[in-house]
């Protein structure tokens, strides 16, 4: 795992899924590589700590649900407070959330 991987790989994601950095001091490059050199620092600390790759992947699979369930929260919250139902219902069933 390298910061260049981990990169590549968000902004695959990305392509379907992209960032809204609008109302940052910082683009969606700049993002993805805060972002990856964080994890890839996790990763060595996990390793450092005598953690095997299975559970550093359980590790990091948390830390990222973590991330997402914070994610959908703060989504629905702009959403909400933007009261734009419509836009709240796409956004929805768009990441295929509650049916």
């Amino acid at each position: 795992m390298t910061p260049q991987s981990i990169e590549s790989l968000m902004a695959d994601i990305e392509a379907e899924d992209p960032l809204d950095v609008r109302d940052l001091a910082l683009d969606e490059t700049e993002a993805r590589r805060l972002m990856a050199n964080h994890f890839c620092e996790i990763d060595q600390r996990l390793v450092e700590h005598g953690l095997d790759a299975e559970a550093r992947l359980e590790v990091m699979a948390a830390i990222a649900a973590h991330t997402m369930a914070e994610n959908l929260v703060l989504h629905i919250q702009r959403l909400r407070r933007e009261n734009d139902k419509d836009a709240f219902q796409a956004w929805m069933r768009r990441h295929r959330i509650g049916g």
